[in-house]
């Protein structure tokens, strides 16, 4: 048994669902237009992607089974593979000055522009690359990986679910009322390649 005298609440009662640390990589193509000087239309500010979470989730984990007819019956059995993972969707306040938002619009408007339609209109991923590499590398360059951290009490990582290779799909509407005092939210929603969890270790054990 734990001696609880040297913990600021019960050990029972540790973990609260609005603790979580969001982090988010820039892929290639954004740090092109990455800058740190005042705001413009064309670039983003690498600090602004501070998001305050109230909402992420982890998809569901699976390896499915097989239903195999056997003499008259059926047996059940692992598939031993992992069906596509579903999208996540990830509720955010909108800071004051709407940089935060505006690094996902600015990521999905390379996906497809707002303007003419295409993809990379700007040619930000051959100008990285100089159009010496693989047509499979400039895909990868719009994405990142996304890693959330469920935080302790003290504010301690505890876990990681890690999304490899991600890219968003959607960015949510905004509704504004100057009837409530609260703060602006939205959500966006991305999708990925794999979910990799990994506990954290040397964190104090009860």
């Amino acid at each position: 048994m734990a001696n609880t005298e040297s913990y600021i609440q019960s050990p029972f009662n540790k973990q609260r669902k609005d603790k979580f640390l969001f982090v988010l990589n820039f892929p290639d193509a954004l740090k092109e237009i990455s800058q740190k000087i005042n705001r413009g239309n064309k670039h983003i500010i690498p600090d602004s992607l501070q998001f305050s979470v109230y909402g992420a989730v982890v998809p569901t984990i699976e390896v499915p089974k097989l239903d195999i007819r056997y003499s008259g019956q059926t047996l059940s059995q692992s598939s031993l593979a992992r069906p596509p993972y579903e999208p996540v969707t990830v509720n955010f306040t909108v800071d004051n000055r709407f940089n935060n938002y505006w690094v996902i619009y600015s990521w999905l408007n390379i996906l497809n522009n707002t303007y003419d339609s295409t993809f990379d209109s700007n040619n930000l991923i051959n100008n990285t690359k100089q159009n010496t590499i693989l047509h499979k590398k400039i895909l990868d360059d719009y994405k990142a990986d996304i890693s959330l951290f469920p935080l302790d009490e003290y504010n301690k990582r505890i876990m990681e679910f890690k999304y490899t290779r991600a890219f968003p799909v959607s960015l949510g509407g905004i509704e504004f009322n100057y009837r409530t005092p609260d703060e602006l939210e939205t959500s966006f929603t991305f999708t990925f390649s794999q979910l990799f969890v990994n506990l954290i270790e040397n964190v104090d054990n009860i």
